[in-house]
C-alpha cells in the first residue's frame, strides 16, 4: 500500500508542481520615472522546483513575447525585467526581456513547452481589471480575493498576503492566511504538495453581449463567458438566461426569438460548484424588421431595409423555386439601403416569386407581397376538391367518393320527374307492355258492357 502511495505521488507530483506556477505581479506602469522600469513576476506555490525553460509569456498584442529560461524554486519567485536589471535596482532579475506592455491594456498568457495554457491574466482596457490608471507607480498583485494595486513587492509575498515561512531557498510554507474580500473570508491550509484544501468563495465576473437592438421574429444567439477574480475563465459555470418575456434557457450559448417589439431586460445568472454566484443585466430593444423584397429577376434577389437601423441578416434564408440559400453570419444591410444577392452567389433557380425567411423558418417577407410562399405551394392538397371547383356527378355516388357541400355540386332532376320515375319503377314489367287486340283493350270491354246493359233494359221494358 505504501508503494502504491509513493507511486501515485511520483506520478502526480510533476502535475501539481506544473499547475502551481502563476503570473503573480505586474509593474505595467513601472516603478520609477524611467520608461524602461517595467517588470513582471511569476510565482511557484508548489513544494518542488519547476523548470520553465521553453515556456512562453506573451501579451495579446504580441509585445512583449518572452521565451522563458530557468527554474522557479519551490515557493519561490521568478523576476522578469525589461531591457536591463535597472528596473528594480534592489533585486537581481532572473531574466531580461525586450518589448513593452502597452498602457492601453492587454491579456498576458503563460504557456508551457506543449502550448498548454498555464495561466492567463486579462488586464482589460487600460488594465482596469487588475488596477488600471495607476499614477502612483504601484503594481498589480494577485491575491486570493482578486487583483489589488499596492506598493511593489518584487521577489516577495504580495501585499495583503502573509506567510509564516517563505523564502527563495525552497522552504515549504506550512500555514498561510489570505486576506479576503469585504464580503467573504477564508483560510487556506496547504498540504505537503501545495494543494489547497480550503478555498474562498470565488468572485465571478460575467462578460455578455451587452445592450442590443434585435428584430422581432428572428432567432438570435446569446452568449456569455464567466471569469473569476484571478481572471481565470470558468468553463464549469452554469449560465442561465431569463429573457424577460417568460422564456428561460440554460447554456453558455443559446438562441432566443422575441415575437413582439418592445424593451426587455435579459438577466444572465452564473453559478459555480464552489459557491460562486453572479448576475448581469442587458437591455434588449426589439423592433420590427422593416425589410422587404423589392425585385426578383434573373440577376438575383434585391432586399430593401426601410428601417432606421442597420439590420443583421445572419442566418436568414432566401427561398426561390423550392430551394433555399442561407445568408452567412455577419451579413448586414444599412438603414434605408438596398442590397442585391446575385444569382451567381445564391445559385437559386429563377422564378417569379421568392421569400425571405427568419433563421427559424418563418416568413419575414414575400415577393410579390401577399403571394403564397414556395413552401406552401408545394404542400400536398387535402382530399377532395377545392372550394372554387364544381363537379357534375351522377345521382348515385360510389362509396369511395367523399365531399362537402362546398366541394361538390350535384345536378339534381326535377321533383316531379323523380316521382314519376319512382312510380314507373314500382309497376311490374308486364303492365308496361302494350296490349294488342280489341278485346284486350279496357275501353273496348267497357263499351261492350254498356251495349249489353242497354240491350237488357230494352228487352225488359
Amino acid at each position: 500500500m505504501r508503494f502504491v502511495s509513493f507511486l501515485a505521488l511520483a506520478v502526480l507530483f510533476p502535475v501539481f508542481a506544473h499547475a502551481a506556477v502563476a503570473i503573480n505581479e505586474i509593474a505595467w506602469m513601472g516603478t520609477a520615472a524611467s520608461a524602461n522600469a517595467e517588470w513582471m513576476e511569476l510565482e511557484n506555490t508548489g513544494s518542488a522546483p519547476v523548470d520553465i525553460t521553453g515556456w512562453h509569456l506573451v501579451a495579446s498584442n504580441g509585445s512583449p513575447s518572452i521565451t522563458l529560461a530557468g527554474t522557479i524554486a519551490a515557493s519561490g519567485f521568478f523576476l522578469l525585467e525589461r531591457t536591463s536589471d535597472a528596473s528594480v535596482p534592489s533585486v537581481t532579475a532572473d531574466q531580461i526581456y525586450t518589448g513593452a506592455l502597452t498602457n492601453s491594456g492587454a491579456t498576458l498568457t503563460l504557456t508551457d513547452t506543449s502550448g498548454n495554457t498555464i495561466d492567463q491574466v486579462i488586464g482589460g482596457a487600460n488594465w482596469v481589471d487588475i488596477g488600471g490608471d495607476n499614477a502612483n507607480k504601484e503594481t498589480a498583485q494577485r491575491t486570493a480575493s482578486g487583483w489589488e494595486t499596492a506598493a511593489a513587492t518584487p521577489h516577495a509575498v504580495n501585499a495583503g498576503v502573509s506567510i509564516q515561512s517563505n523564502s527563495n531557498t525552497g522552504s515549504t510554507p506550512t500555514t498561510s492566511s489570505v486576506a479576503a474580500s469585504t464580503t467573504e473570508s477564508a483560510s487556506i491550509v496547504h498540504s505537503s504538495l501545495g494543494v489547497p484544501e480550503y478555498l474562498p468563495i470565488p468572485t465571478l465576473r460575467i462578460v455578455s453581449g451587452g445592450n442590443r437592438t434585435l428584430s422581432s421574429g428572428a432567432d438570435v444567439a446569446f452568449s456569455a463567458a464567466v471569469y473569476d477574480s484571478k481572471s481565470n475563465k470558468r468553463d464549469d459555470a452554469i449560465i442561465t438566461y431569463a429573457f424577460g418575456d417568460g422564456m428561460r434557457r440554460t447554456g453558455a450559448s443559446v438562441f432566443h426569438r422575441y415575437y413582439s417589439s418592445g424593451e426587455y431586460v435579459v438577466v444572465v445568472h452564473a453559478t459555480t460548484a464552489d459557491g460562486g454566484d453572479a448576475l448581469a443585466e442587458n437591455i434588449i430593444t426589439v423592433q420590427d424588421a422593416n425589410i422587404k423584397i423589392t425585385s426578383v429577376t434573373p440577376r438575383g434577389i434585391t432586399l430593401a431595409n426601410s428601417g432606421t437601423r442597420t439590420l443583421d441578416l445572419s442566418f436568414w434564408r432566401l427561398s426561390e423555386g423550392g430551394q433555399e440559400f442561407t445568408i452567412p453570419a455577419d451579413t448586414q444591410i444599412l438603414a434605408g439601403r438596398t442590397i442585391l444577392f446575385p444569382s451567381q452567389v445564391i445559385e437559386l433557380p429563377i422564378a417569379s416569386s421568392a421569400s425571405l425567411l427568419f433563421p427559424s423558418g418563418e416568413v419575414a417577407a414575400r415577393f410579390p407581397e401577399g403571394a403564397i410562399s414556395v413552401a406552401a405551394s408545394v404542400q400536398p392538397s387535402a382530399p377532395g376538391m377545392s372550394f372554387n371547383e364544381k363537379q357534375t356527378v351522377e345521382p348515385a355516388l360510389s362509396k369511395g367518393v367523399s365531399g362537402t357541400a362546398h366541394e361538390i355540386t350535384a345536378v339534381r332532376a326535377p321533383a316531379a320527374a323523380t316521382e314519376l320515375a319512382a312510380a314507373g319503377a314500382a309497376l311490374p314489367a308486364s303492365s308496361t307492355s302494350r296490349a294488342t287486340g280489341i278485346f284486350k283493350s279496357p275501353w273496348a270491354l267497357s263499351f261492350l258492357g254498356v251495349v249489353a246493359l242497354a240491350g237488357t233494359a230494352f228487352i225488359l221494358l
